[in-house]
Formats: structure tokens, sequence, C-alpha cells
């Protein structure tokens, strides 16, 4: 029993298990003594949408994966409105997600779904003992940021102050102090977390892997709505350090929006994008290992003679565009002249690249169908 009670992280497990109960005898109250008012809840949701935006790109993409690089009052916001959240300081949220890409599903993974959906959600933060991992490679350049320093050593009192005091205080000006506390302040506290913690359980447990089956994670639509664009894991954890998430311009990632309208201001800067040419690749590779499960019984030969085929023209289309494109920004920014030419020249290699794509689309699809029909 000692032991029992040793292992346990109890500061984390009386927060996580409190703080919901807490928020609805909270808001309750207020809503009986002040009823419903539009201004506080505007500023819960205003709340939700800086702390989620604080751990996808500031938490998530900036500090743990290096996926762009960013200015001192940028990292600060980041790591002020990221407290907020009450995931704990950037340093040790960082190392341990780093730590989770390196081990991913394995033993030595902090919250790995391979320990169970719930372990994964908050389980393995109720404990007390770490994984028997060296942090030190995982932290280094953590600790040469005198922001993730800072935050690190003051972490309690900025969290009180950011999560707690700061909605308190707005929500008076607003019309109720327990309303801002209760509402934009516990409750939305209680909300972040869960959202947040289902990227480590839904994520690697139900979602489509339309770029890789090497690990568990997954992509959630829903999970990308709920998070600002964490959803799209499986894309992710094959291209950690892409700033995107949801690739696609009709993916729902605020965090890639975010990033790249501080790129415009210039609070962003060096944003790292992987080439379409990997990401297509990585498409295609999923494409044809499905398609081989569902026609084990009667693939021929001439199947991966044809796919071989039309694969080796997209990527040839894709890297065509990918050299225009280099070619017209190079001549662009030094002489200003054959733009119009190269511009020409990036239209039709695009539109050689669609067609490819659709061939390789056609033929999966008449590949299915014939199986169907069979």
């Amino acid at each position: 029993m000692r032991e029992f009670i040793k292992s346990v992280n109890w500061t984390g497990a009386l927060f996580l298990f409190l703080s919901p109960p807490i928020a609805v005898v909270l808001s309750t109250i207020y809503l009986q003594q002040h009823g419903f008012q539009w201004q506080i809840w505007a500023l819960a949701v205003a709340f939700y949408m800086l702390t989620i935006l604080s751990i996808t790109a500031g938490y998530h993409r900036l500090f743990s994966h290096r996926t762009y690089q960013a200015k001192t009052w940028l990292r600060w916001f980041w790591a002020l409105m990221g407290a907020a959240s009450f995931q704990n300081s950037i340093l040790i949220w960082a190392r341990e997600h780093r730590v989770h890409h390196r081990f991913v599903d394995t033993d030595l993974d902090p919250y790995s779904i391979n320990k169970g959906f719930w372990f994964a959600h908050f389980g393995w933060m109720l404990s007390s003992k770490m994984v028997p991992v060296n942090m030190a490679p995982y932290e280094r350049d953590l600790l040469a940021d005198p922001v993730v320093r800072l935050q690190d050593k003051y972490y309690v009192p900025i969290a009180i102050l950011m999560g707690f005091g700061l909605p308190t205080l707005l929500g008076h000006f607003l019309g109720s102090a327990l309303g801002g506390l209760a509402v934009a302040g516990v409750g939305r506290i209680v909300i972040v977390h869960h959202m947040t913690f289902f990227i480590n359980s839904w994520c690697h447990w139900a979602g489509r892997q339309g770029y890789t089956d090497t690990n568990t994670a997954r992509d959630s639509v829903f999970m990308a709505l709920a998070t600002f664009g964490e959803g799209y894991h499986n894309f992710h954890h094959l291209f950690a350090g892409d700033y995107r998430n949801g690739v696609r311009w009709y993916h729902f990632d605020p965090g890639k929006w975010a990033i790249r309208l501080f790129s415009w201001t210039g609070g962003a800067y060096n944003l790292r994008r992987t080439p379409w040419s990997q990401i297509i690749k990585a498409q295609m590779e999923m494409d044809e290992k499905k398609l081989k499960s569902r026609l084990s019984g009667c693939w021929q030969e001439q199947f991966q003679i044809q796919l071989d085929n039309l694969r080796s023209q997209v990527e040839q289309a894709q890297s065509r565009i990918e050299k225009l494109k280099d070619e017209y920004r190079q001549i662009a920014r030094a002489y200003g002249q054959g733009v119009n030419e190269l511009r020409y020249q990036v239209r039709l290699a695009k539109i050689e690249f669609r067609k490819a794509k659709e061939q390789w689309r056609a033929y999966k699809r008449f590949l299915l169908r014939s199986r169907s029909i069979a």
C-alpha cells in the first residue's frame, strides 16, 4: 500500500479528477446567480482558442519539433497562454513528446496506446514513475532557450495567473468574476485537457492511415476540428518536421494558419515544409499496400508492373513541378526575366501531374472493381 501511494502522482491525479466536478459546481452557482451571459461564454471560447493554439502551434510545432523559428515575443505568447492550459511547462511537455515520437508504440513510449486507451488518454500522468529514458538528449536545446527556462522555473504562478487569474479579472469586467473563473477558467481547462489527451488516445486507436502504417497514429477529422489541426496525426507522425498537420488547403488546421499569419508579420520564420514528392510517394505506397491486402487472392505480376509505371509517372511529374517552382523563384528573385515562360511551364507540369495522378486512381478503382466482380 505504501509503495502504491508513493507511485501515484497525487498533484496531477487530484487536479485531473477534481477539476471537472469543481467546474460543474462553480458553473451551476454562476448560472443560478447571473443566468446566461453571452459575454462570459464568448470569453471562454476565446480562451479555448488561444490556449489550444498555444499547445498546437507553440508547445507542439515550435518547441517540440522546431518546425519553424519564432521571435522572442511570440515564444513568450505561446509560453504564457500554453501555461494557462495546465499541461505542464514547455520543457516537460516537449521532452516527453519527443520521447513519444522516438519510441512510439513501445514500452518506452510514455503514453503508448498498446497499454490501453485510457492509459494513453491520461492514465500515464497518474504515475510518478518516469519512463526509463535518458532525457538529456531530448531537452538540451530546450534548456538553451531562456523563455523555456524561465517558464519552467515559474510555471506554477504563471499557470495560476494566466489560467485562473486572467479569466476571473476579464469576467469581472464583463459582468461576472465567478463566471470568468468557472466557465473561461476551470471549465475551459477541463475541455482543453481532454481534447488534447484524445490525440494520444483516440488518434492512435481509430481513424485513417493514409500516409504510413508503421505506427498506430491515425487521422481524425473530428479531432482536427476539436484541436485546431492536431487530428491529422498519421501525417504528423511520418512528417513531424512539417509545420502543417493538415497538409491540404481544405484541411481544418488553424495551427498552420496561425503560424503562416505570424510569418507574414515577421513573428515566425524559416517555416519547414515536407516536399510534395515525399508526401505523394507515401500516399501511393499506402494505396499499394491496401490494394494488395484487398486483392491478396488474385494479385498478378501485371498489376504490379502497371502500378510501378503509373507511380513513376506521378513521381516524375511532381518532381518536375518542384524543380520548375525552384527555378521560377530563383529567376524572379535575380532578374525578373523569363518569369512568364516558367509560369507557363509550371502550369503545364501541374496538368501533367494531375493527369498522372488520375490515371493512378483510375487503375486503383479498376482493380478494386475487378475484384468485386470476380
